[in-house]
């Protein structure tokens, strides 16, 4: 089907090999039908969607709308979840809005180095994220009532002391556990940490980060932060947590001009 009529949007979900029969999702954003449109060795994976409610238009009237954008970007997600799930793809970006096929297609030519490099990078691998969050605050010594204000203010400069401590060795084993599973990794990522509103968690978070395992390192890179988690609960009164795997959003953009790998630190 070649969307040229002016009702219609073509919404792009992110690229596969082109050679690699794999089934497809149901349906994508708004229960829209799920097609390909090839692309040189690689295809486009794509919905047609109504372009009075995902359009241009609509995109500048409800983008910033976290009541529309959430099932929008879930949606999208769900389609590039299940692509990753039966090999690899390289994501695109939200809005991925175009006119036409034709469109779409221009403007990826337009970007096809980027996208072949991105491609190479990406072959054979996917993302896992990783955060870590204590379980206990640090500890403050039990102490009998002072005898005198110099005594309370020693107290309290010796008790910030011993917390700070506790801090600093926490730090060091939440670096010890990143660089732990960076050796694991192709790329790495580190995000700053989420906050309490977003988590839903009183604690704070330690580390957020993300890391481009290849596929056929996946239950070694698993089984290194599960040898972490237990040191870090049983050691630090910390806690990590290991989601995925994703589709590789935070390394569409990590190969460098040579295809290299990178580890980074993200804003």
């Amino acid at each position: 089907m070649n969307v040229d009529d002016a009702t219609f949007v073509v919404h792009a979900y992110g690229l596969i090999q082109g050679d690699e029969p794999r089934p497809m999702p149901d349906h994508g954003i708004a229960n829209a039908d799920i097609r390909t449109i090839p692309f040189h060795r690689l295809e486009v994976v794509v919905s047609d969607l109504a372009a009075a409610s995902f359009g241009e238009a609509a995109w500048a009237e409800h983008g910033e709308d976290t009541r529309w954008l959430t099932p929008v970007a879930a949606a999208h997600h769900e389609v590039l979840q299940h692509l990753v799930e039966h090999g690899d793809v390289l994501p695109l970006q939200l809005p991925g809005i175009y006119p036409s096929d034709e469109v779409l297609v221009d403007a990826l030519d337009s970007s096809r180095r980027d996208l072949e490099r991105a491609w190479r990078f990406l072959a054979g691998h996917v993302e896992w994220s990783l955060q870590i969050f204590p379980t206990s605050p640090p500890p403050t010594p039990a102490a009998t009532a002072p005898r005198s204000g110099r005594e309370y203010l020693e107290r309290r400069r010796s008790q910030q002391s011993a917390r700070d401590e506790v801090r600093r060795q926490r730090e060091l084993l939440v670096m010890d556990t990143h660089e732990a599973l960076v050796r694991e990794a192709t790329a790495s990522v580190v995000r700053a940490p989420l906050d309490s509103a977003v988590t839903g968690r009183e604690e704070p978070m330690l580390l957020n980060s993300a890391y481009l395992v290849p596929r056929q390192e996946e239950q070694r890179f698993l089984q290194v932060a599960e040898e972490h988690h237990h040191q870090l609960v049983a050691t630090a009164g910390m806690r990590l947590e290991v989601t995925g795997p994703w589709p590789p959003y935070s390394f569409v953009g990590a190969a460098d001009q040579n295809g290299d790998d990178l580890t980074r630190t993200a804003p």
